[in-house]
């Protein structure tokens, strides 16, 4: 996934950039870039809500196993 995300972000850079470079950004390309980084903002808030949730279990799994061998 971190993959997808540099390779999503390097295209949205390159893109400002060229459309930049070449008339300036309108209408369209703005909406582009938006939705990209949108894109990017709720994906990266989304993989981390998955990575706190299996943290949360987890540290559940390792208060069971300590029960269990008694520590």
């Amino acid at each position: 996934m971190l993959a997808i995300r540099l390779y999503v972000c390097a295209l949205t850079i390159t893109f400002l950039f060229l459309s930049t470079m070449n008339r300036g950004v309108g209408v369209l390309e703005g909406i582009v870039i938006t939705c990209a980084f949108v894109y990017l903002i709720l994906d990266a808030r989304d993989d981390l809500k998955l990575v706190k949730t299996e943290l949360r279990q987890l540290q559940d799994l390792e208060k069971q196993l300590a029960v269990l061998l008694g520590d």
